[in-house]
């Protein structure tokens, strides 16, 4: 049976920053990631405002804070959370898999910082496709697509982001947005605008993504709606990047009642406390009612980690 004072639940820079603190207190401390260290920072160009860096790429940013964090040998597992319970004796068990394995670790806190997972399309071909000219990183998969032509959806900054991304790597990208103005300020707005290889395609939504199947699956056209729906287009492209929103991930607590909201956000006070006792929260898991940034995130990292502190002298160990 493994045990733990602490297992943190995610390895984005909120999840991290906490390990950190944790661990420079004494506390025997696990953190689990199903993907890689550092969360979104892997899918982010450039990261410009995060203090001591003028400019860093995101998934260099990643690095560095994994290897500090690496640096105090914290123990890591590459495994994704299926369970959180509270037993009867008061004490946390995290259940995980990897590759059809199961696992249990016993600790006396919980910090959640498993971020979020980007919302899908939910029209046919997405699933179909999703990684054969579907995809949700940019950064990622790009590249395979240099000198072709691709698409973005979406109205925010992140789909704004990305199409200027993709803008120096393809032929041509289509910006694909359901309403006449894009929510984002008027720098990004006009750099979009002013892009002689972005075109801007307004007051439509994606109705079916259409590929090949035969031989090398791979996306040739999209199918467009306008939105009364009356008309429709074909619009070839190679790739389709959708930046359609966040949506926080906690499958794994549906065991615990009144942790979330209605959004499946985790509420929680001042010191990332939830309503469970011993269990936290911190990042963008969290109920969004303030500012989402790196330098955020890592903050509640800290917070959180004092709390746990605090709470630990107070509990008795069980297991």
């Amino acid at each position: 049976m493994q045990q733990y004072d602490l297992i943190i639940i995610g390895a984005g820079p909120a999840g991290l920053a906490a390990a950190i603190y944790a661990k420079r207190a004494l506390l025997a401390t696990l953190i689990l990631e199903k993907d890689l260290d550092g969360g979104k920072l892997n899918k982010t160009a450039e990261v410009e405002n995060y203090p001591g860096f003028i400019k860093i790429k995101g998934p260099k940013l990643a690095e560095e804070m994994a290897k500090h964090a690496r640096s105090y040998k914290i123990d890591g597992k590459n495994e994704k959370v299926i369970q959180l319970i509270k037993n009867n004796q008061g004490a946390f068990e995290v259940k995980t898999e990897k590759n059809e394995t199961h696992y249990t670790y016993f600790s006396r806190a919980v910090i959640i910082a498993s971020g979020t997972i980007e919302n899908k399309l939910n029209v046919p071909g997405e699933e179909e496709f999703t990684n054969f000219g579907v995809s949700y990183c940019a950064i990622c998969d790009g590249f395979a697509f240099r000198d072709r032509v691709v698409a973005v959806v979406g109205g925010g900054y992140s789909a704004c982001e990305v199409a200027l991304y993709l803008s120096e790597i393809a032929k041509k990208v289509y910006l694909i947005h359901r309403r006449k103005e894009f929510r984002v300020d008027q720098e990004i707005k006009q750099q979009v605008e002013q892009n002689p290889r972005i075109k801007l395609i307004l007051e439509r939504t994606v109705k079916e993504i259409v590929g090949e199947t035969a031989n090398q699956r791979k996306v040739t056209h999209l199918i467009l709606n306008d939105l009364q729906e009356l008309e429709k287009e074909k619009l070839e492209i190679s790739a389709l990047f959708p930046c359609i929103g966040l949506l926080p991930y906690t499958d794994f607590l549906h065991n615990l009642s009144g942790v979330c909201d209605e959004k499946n956000y985790v509420n929680v006070n001042e010191k990332c406390e939830t309503k469970i006792n011993g269990l936290f929260a911190i990042g963008d898991v969290v109920k969004p009612e303030r500012i989402r940034q790196i330098v955020t995130a890592t903050a509640d990292g800290a917070i959180a980690a004092q709390a746990v502190i605090e709470h630990l002298r107070k509990t008795e160990k069980k297991y």
